[in-house]
């Protein structure tokens, strides 16, 4: 079996780090902490990066279990310059890789560095993104950070020589494309292919020959990208920067599995509908997640718990990934800058995202101490988790590939989350209620015409959350469903996948208002108040828990029967209750937490007490 094959078919066996990913001259720029939390200004820096590359470093991650990465190779700087750096990064690779450690290059996709790059490229602002002004795009705040355009002749093909020279090389067992952006440009190229994108849509309102690009009010703010997006120019200038973004990526892996067909291909997509993402930033991972074996979903979630009424999690990321069918690394700490040893947080989400059939990761393991040496404290604490994670991962690999039981759906209308606030948040609010109330749920994705068939026949249940933008093929599917149907907001199907209203709306089922949750921030972290709802009692299923809301609890399947119920919390969880039909039980479980292990039974009744527990509890069926 190809790496691929393996990472796809069982994530369990892998543990995610970083392997120093940044070259020494993007620290020194940055001056500040950057990723992994290194102060890029510091006089140690190089000292530190010598020993990142060195085989004792590689030997640490070997031992540790943290068997794949990614590792600096190309951030934007230039080949001319950074192929000097080449013969450290594959020095690097080759140490990782005969112990073991799957080693995935890193690509920067939106970053070009002109302070540096210039001297090769001195034309290099005509591969840029232009502001409505004029002006060169940088990289959010770093005004020394250009974002180069892929409509713009000499980009993709300067790409493509980049990955050309590192997937032949050899040295790697895939690449990791990071930043995959692409701003509002107004470039000439961008102009003249959006006049091309528009005439094919044969409006007939409008000449396509006069139509201007939607402009910017200022930073992520389109005219017309306000709460709802009805202008039929915004909307295809929004798709078509979409698909300028995929595109590239169909590109890139038609070039890279030409070279090698084992290689890996991952990117840093956030596997949830953000809508930031989804209209300026236009990473759209229900186009992009096709065209990779892996993703790395970044995002601010690290999951916590206030102790009141707000839990961050990973699990947006988590289950969308799933619904996409794809192996994800839910990688929620910011930029590493947290220097928590350990505790509940830190355990419950490793054994979150193996429990979700996502890779854990953890790149603070690695940080430095001020001064550059190794922090064999942190080390120590956090080397027993992960073994335990590892350990858990091995014995119980057969349970965690076992089919998950996930009776209700929830719809993720792609153009209705894009273009309509009411129905992005409409999703958030009932995904929120799903977690809260721990009924066990998948996501139903949908964008255009496509959607899962099979995954929705396996619903009994359906909860469209405010969907307010279907296609009429979509909305005939959806009118035949056998289930039992819930309507949350009274939107619903109201508009087509344009933002065009229909005559009636064209559901009937159960109408429902939307959960009365209250969101502070949808955005790089998802901060919302969960207010009591009753969705325990209105969409109880066979299998229920009574359990901290802040827990999450994953249902696997045995021909029929419960093979295990795997629960993580990033909090102390009190003592709890599990209900299963008789029908459904085996006859003797393991109760297994961090610490202890014990056989139990539900002795005939329906119900099983459960301890209390830090991070992880587990009930698996014996053999």
């Amino acid at each position: 079996m190809d790496m691929t094959m393996d990472i796809q078919k069982h994530p369990g066996r892998f543990f995610w780090t970083f392997g120093n990913h940044e070259p020494i001259s993007m620290y020194r720029r940055i001056g500040r902490n950057s990723t992994g939390g290194v102060p890029g200004s510091a006089k140690w820096l190089a000292d530190w990066h010598r020993w990142y590359d060195s085989e004792e470093c590689a030997e640490i991650m070997a031992r540790t279990g943290l068997n794949v990465l990614h590792c600096r190779c190309y951030k934007g700087l230039g080949w001319e310059e950074e192929k000097k750096d080449f013969p450290n990064v594959v020095s690097f690779a080759r140490a990782c890789r005969k112990r073991g450690i799957t080693v995935l290059a890193y690509i920067q996709y939106s970053s070009l560095y002109p302070e540096i790059m210039r001297r090769e490229i001195p034309d290099l602002i005509d591969w840029c993104q232009l502001d409505q002004n004029g002006k060169p795009h940088t990289y959010i705040d770093s005004y020394w950070r250009w974002i180069p355009c892929p409509n713009r002749p000499g980009f993709l093909e300067y790409m493509d020589d980049v990955i050309r020279t590192i997937v032949s090389s050899g040295e790697f067992d895939g690449v990791m494309f990071d930043n995959t952006l692409n701003y509002p440009c107004y470039c000439p190229e961008c102009r003249a292919k959006f006049s091309e994108w528009i005439a094919e849509k044969n409006f007939t309102f409008l000449d396509p020959r006069f139509v201007e690009m939607p402009p910017c009010d200022k930073e992520k703010e389109m005219i017309g990208n306000r709460e709802e997006i009805m202008d039929p120019v915004v909307i295809e200038y929004t798709r078509f920067r979409q698909a300028t973004v995929e595109n590239s990526f169909k590109r890139f892996r038609t070039l890279i599995k030409s070279i090698d067909p084992d290689c890996i291909i991952s990117a840093n997509v956030q596997m949830m509908p953000r809508r930031e993402s989804l209209l300026f930033y236009n990473a759209p991972p229900m186009k992009l997640g096709p065209l990779l074996d892996v993703t790395l979903s970044q995002s601010g979630n690290e999951p916590s718990w206030n102790g009141k009424d707000i839990c961050i999690t990973q699990q947006h990321e988590i289950k969308f990934a799933n619904a996409l069918k794809l192996r994800s690394v839910p990688l929620n700490d910011g930029d590493a800058g947290n220097d928590s040893l350990v505790d509940s947080a830190y355990s419950g989400a490793l054994f979150e995202a193996l429990f979700g059939n996502t890779i854990p990761m953890d790149r603070i393991i690695m940080k430095p101490l001020q001064g550059g040496a190794f922090n064999r404290k942190r080390y120590d604490v956090r080397k027993p988790i992960i073994e335990k994670v590892q350990e858990f991962a091995k014995k119980y690999e057969t349970v965690l590939e076992l089919a998950e039981y996930t009776p209700v759906g929830l719809l993720y209308s792609d153009d209705s989350c894009t273009f309509s606030k009411k129905a992005h948040e409409g999703y958030f609010l009932c995904e929120e209620s799903l977690l809260r109330n721990h009924i066990p749920f998948r996501i139903i994705p949908v964008s255009g015409d496509q959607i899962n068939k099979d995954d929705l026949d396996e619903c009994s249940v359906l909860i469209l959350p405010n969907a307010n933008c279907l296609s009429d093929n979509i909305v005939a599917l959806l009118q035949d469903f056998k289930g039992r149907l819930i309507l949350a907001g009274n939107e619903n199907g109201l508009n087509d996948e344009n933002y065009c209203q229909r005559a009636k709306l064209p559901f009937t089922g159960e109408a429902i208002p939307l959960p009365p949750h209250e969101i502070e921030k949808l955005g790089w972290k998802n901060t919302i108040r969960f207010k009591t709802d009753g969705w325990d009692e209105f969409l109880r299923q066979d299998i229920s828990f009574e359990l901290h809301p802040a827990a999450h609890p994953v249902i696997k399947m045995d021909n029929g029967k419960v093979g295990a119920i795997l629960i993580s919390a990033p909090c102390s969880v009190p003592e709890s209750k599990i209900t299963v039909p008789v029908s459904m039980q085996n006859s003797v479980y393991d109760l297994i937490t961090l610490d202890s292990r014990q056989s139990v039974s539900f002795n005939n009744s329906n119900t099983l007490e459960l301890p209390a527990f830090e991070g992880m509890i587990a009930l698996v069926a014996k053999n």
